[in-house]
């Protein structure tokens, strides 16, 4: 039998072997197909086929790819060789490749402190032994060099971007401290590490391939996880469909332990993975599932604060929240709604706004209350930002040409993973009545590079309901699984925009508005209103001079368009033609 070809072979681990399978054979028999490849992307940055059958390609593909990789960085340009993007935290999962040569290297040494020649004395003692094997570990790990301007045995800023970059390698969310789970992580040997990395890479392959969503958690911590009653009659509990199909393809494929996994990569060289596929049986999905899904997104903006952030004499005034904002993914299926995943979000608050006059004042960015409808969602989605945007956030400081010098801030403007709306967008709008078109007030549901802001007590956006980006990435890869669809694709547009900042000139150029999918029927989306906090009963729409800041005169009129008053622009995708809408300014979200 002639060897199969690279487009139809997939791997069958199972007992031990490998086996090349012909991939009509293993889909026939049951199997789903997971994707190792590098070229891999989330089902947003596919390759997608137009109806006729001409590919319609994702500008921002080749740019995930090779973050992935190691290869390029943020703004596309090549990356510095031997350098480490560590992107989990911000949506990118590192390729396989990528982990390969993290376990090579780590199955090779140990970054193990020295143990204590005997137990600290007292609580001073012990915070400076935690913090020495902090450094030791974080030297060990190529995270704190010699450049780092760090002065050994103390907290300092060096310390904190070193366990920052530790923290972003290991996709864990706390703060830049020694806080539990990074201690924890601190003290695992590496390939320990380099196996839950692994495993995390892999779910989102699995969740990809499988195209589920449910992740355990709508889990309550009392009553545990929800019922739904199936057509058979039983009551069945909702499933961390996550986790538990990753464990049964770990589990298959031989690779639930950190030497397995090591002697896996060891037989493969990197060349293997630039196309590599494996066939794994996965559990039975739930009734529920199917082509077309019922499904509903619903907001809870938790407790409100439309009280100014200060008290007659300027001094900060806490704002304190019990109930947080909650995005919560529903499935209605034989009369029953069925909560699949419920994370935190963010609304709108206080935020800097610069004025016509030029000078900043507080303004508040709200969040709209009521039924809305998403048919408009967008892949590696662009920021313009607007008059009002402070100057001092368009620009950053990078090297180019061996010379640190000021460039615009693509960063924030997008399409990228940093960027205001992250890596991928839904269009909130109100549906038009009576012929009328749809009303759009600038909201979005968004993923973002901000985690730590999703899951702080003073966590605002400027009026769009934020999630970090890898389930941001999860949720719209689902729905456009699970709804009709119409492909878009890449919405050019043409639009320039100069500004000083000092003496400096600069220019921004936007070439595409990103990557658009189109709903029909849309989707729909119910926000609540929450439970309205302090004096104030309803936002407060004027400009509001910021306390210790003197300005020439009264401010001016707050303008009331919608990328004024909260996140962006009318959809950028004319439904009618598929092409995109004239490029007015956004506000950021």
């Amino acid at each position: 039998m002639p060897p199969l070809s690279a487009g139809r072979r997939v791997l069958l681990l199972a007992g031990g072997t490998e086996q090349a399978i012909d991939i009509e054979q293993a889909v026939a028999a049951g199997y789903t197909i997971v994707d190792l490849s590098d070229d891999w992307t989330p089902y947003i940055f596919a390759e997608h086929q137009a109806p006729d059958g001409r590919v319609l390609p994702n500008r921002y593909r080749r740019v995930f790819i090779g973050l992935a990789n190691d290869k390029l960085d943020e703004d596309g340009e090549p990356l510095p060789a031997g350098s480490q993007n560590y992107l989990e935290l911000y949506g990118i999962p590192p390729s396989l490749s990528v982990l390969r040569a993290r376990f090579i290297e780590d199955g090779e040494r140990s970054c193990d402190a020295p143990a204590p020649a005997q137990p600290p004395a007292t609580k001073k003692a012990g915070d400076a032994a935690i913090l020495a094997a902090a450094e030791h570990r974080l030297a060990c790990e190529g995270l704190l060099g010699k450049d780092s301007r760090h002065k050994r045995g103390t907290m300092d800023d060096g310390l904190r971007q070193a366990i920052k970059r530790f923290q972003q390698k290991h996709m864990i969310y706390e703060g830049h401290g020694l806080q539990l789970r990074t201690r924890e992580a601190l003290g695992r040997p590496l390939v320990d590490n380099d196996h839950r990395a692994f495993a995390r890479v892999l779910r989102e392959r699995v969740v990809s391939a499988a195209g589920v969503v449910e992740d355990g958690s709508v889990e309550g911590t009392k009553s545990g996880a929800p019922t739904y009653v199936t057509v058979a009659g039983d009551r069945q509990a909702v499933r961390n469909l996550a986790d538990e199909l990753t464990d049964a393809a770990l589990k298959q494929m031989g690779l639930t332990t950190p030497a397995d996994t090591l002697a896996f990569f060891k037989r493969h060289p990197p060349s293997d993975f630039t196309r590599m596929r494996v066939a794994v049986k996965l559990p039975l999905l739930p009734e529920y599932y199917g082509p077309m899904m019922d499904i509903q997104f619903v907001i809870d903006r938790g407790d409100i604060w439309y009280d100014l952030p200060f008290d007659d004499k300027g001094t900060y005034a806490p704002q304190g929240r019990k109930k947080y904002p909650q995005f919560v993914l529903y499935v209605k299926h034989r009369g029953q709604r069925i909560p699949l995943a419920r994370w935190r979000s963010t609304i709108g608050g206080w935020r800097a706004e610069q004025a016509s006059d030029g000078y900043e004042y507080f303004r508040y960015k709200g969040s709209d209350v009521g039924p809305r409808v998403i048919r408009n969602v967008v892949a590696g989605p662009v920021w313009i930002a607007p008059a009002s945007t402070p100057i001092r956030g368009l620009v950053k400081v990078k090297r180019v040409r061996n010379k640190r010098e000021p460039v615009v801030n693509y960063d924030e403007l997008g399409p990228g993973y940093l960027s205001a709306y992250g890596l991928v967008a839904g269009y909130l709008v109100t549906p038009g009545q009576a012929g009328r078109p749809d009303f759009d007030n600038g909201i979005r549901i968004h993923g973002s590079s901000e985690y730590l802001s999703m899951y702080s007590a003073n966590g605002y956006s400027h009026g769009c309901h934020r999630l970090p980006n890898h389930l941001a990435i999860r949720l719209y890869s689902f729905v456009l699984k699970h709804r009709t669809v119409r492909l878009i694709g890449d919405q050019p547009a043409d639009f320039a925009r100069q500004f000083l900042k000092g003496d400096d000139a600069f220019e921004i150029r936007i070439p595409s508005r990103g990557y658009a999918f189109y709903l029909d029927p849309p989707l729909p989306v119910e926000v609540l209103e929450g439970d309205i906090k302090g004096a104030v009963k309803s936002p407060i729409l004027t400009y509001v001079p910021k306390p210790g800041t003197r300005y020439p005169g009264p401010p001016p009129a707050a303008p009331n368009s919608p990328e004024a008053r909260a996140g962006g622009v009318p959809d950028p995708v004319d439904t009618k033609k598929g092409a995109a809408t004239p490029n007015e300014p956004e506000e950021k979200p």
